[in-house]
């Protein structure tokens, strides 16, 4: 799939092709370029920026360090008498 994909039609002609094949090498480049560009943006802004502040706060998102006391390594969850139509709720 090529940025000139709308000539197609027209690319059956052996000179159009060669005209065409740079610009859409050039393109395809262009666009891996700003892929890379954008991603490391979105990287910078969004997920180191919320490791630092975690890092602030020293929240731990996983439990890393291994508690040989511990039964298991399963969340609690509080146990309440909800009934039927709360089980039906969650679906």
């Amino acid at each position: 799939m090529g940025i000139f994909d709308f000539l197609k039609p027209l690319s059956k002609l052996k000179r159009l092709k060669m005209v065409l094949a740079p610009f859409e090498f050039v393109g395809k480049k262009v666009a891996i370029l700003v892929n890379y560009a954008l991603l490391t943006i979105v990287y910078f802004t969004t997920f180191a920026v919320t490791a630092v502040i975690a890092k602030i706060f020293r929240k731990r998102f996983l439990e890393l360090k291994p508690d040989h006391g511990m039964k298991s390594y399963w969340a609690g969850r509080k146990k309440e008498d909800s009934g039927k139509k709360e089980a039906y709720r969650a679906f």
